[in-house]
């Protein structure tokens, strides 16, 4: 019986698509796995219904925010159905810390019905302080995730079911607080519309861009793809952040797996 790897992944800048693209393509040419890619950044995109069975292969991707698994995601997570597929989580952090973020995606699949065998967490450009591991993930890491999921199918290969021993702690920090920020946009802009396609949380105004709604990520996605870079975090609040980001976060640090 021919079986599935499952590909989903939320990756509004693509950090995280990059590193979960890595893994994946590595156990599904290992297992011979159909690759079924499923990018959950657009809104239109979800929930999402993965329903796996002994077999199968589920890779989950996600940027860690706050140290936590972005909540925007829990009603994707509650569609994603196991009955004993296998899953593998990857966190992409910002070179702050991952904190509880692996544990708990661990913990929501395997109530979901996976069996999670592995995790990892790879650093990538901070999204609202991209001098914080500026130019991540790199080709070391791009490497690295792909010798992960060679680690992975190896895994499979031997019958391996169960839940490695991941780094965080239960309960889990509180997540990402709702602090209202949000993009700012200046006279630059040309309203020509690439913000609106961008953010994940369908919030940006197509008739006006400038007109950002509630529940801004801060991911970045419309800051990073504005061609007129018209588009900025520039509160105090945001430049408080990235102070402390830059006075905290600078030294490399390298992914950190579990299997």
């Amino acid at each position: 019986m021919a079986h599935t790897l499952y590909n989903v992944f939320f990756s509004p800048t693509k950090s995280t698509e990059a590193i979960t693209d890595k893994v994946a393509d590595a156990i599904a040419q290992d297992r011979d796995l159909s690759n079924l890619i499923m990018n959950l950044t657009k809104p239109n995109r979800r929930p999402a219904l993965v329903s796996g069975e002994p077999g199968d292969v589920l890779v989950f991707g996600f940027p860690v925010y706050s140290g936590r698994v972005p909540a925007v995601l829990m009603e994707s997570i509650a569609l994603l159905e196991g009955e004993g597929a296998v899953a593998v989580v990857v966190g992409v952090y910002g070179n702050r810390d991952y904190d509880d973020a692996l544990l708990e995606a661990a913990d929501l699949l395997t109530m979901q019905g996976f069996n999670v065998i592995a995790a990892g967490a790879f650093s990538a450009e901070h999204s609202m302080a991209p001098r914080v591991g500026a130019g991540r993930p790199d080709a070391d890491d791009l490497a690295a995730a792909t010798q992960f999921g060679h680690d992975v199918a190896a895994l499979i290969e031997a019958g391996e079911r169960k839940m490695p021993s991941i780094k965080g702690n239960r309960p889990y920090r509180d997540g990402m607080p709702d602090t209202g920020m949000r993009p700012s946009t200046t006279d630059a802009c040309t309203a020509c519309g690439i913000c609106v396609k961008l953010c994940p949380m369908g919030i940006i105004d197509a008739d006006d861009p400038a007109k950002v709604g509630d529940g801004c990520l801060q991911c970045n996605a419309c800051v990073k793809g504005c061609p007129e870079d018209a588009k900025v975090f520039d509160a105090e609040g945001a430049k408080k952040i990235v102070a402390m980001l830059e006075g905290n976060c600078m030294a490399r640090k390298e992914p950190e797996l579990f299997l």
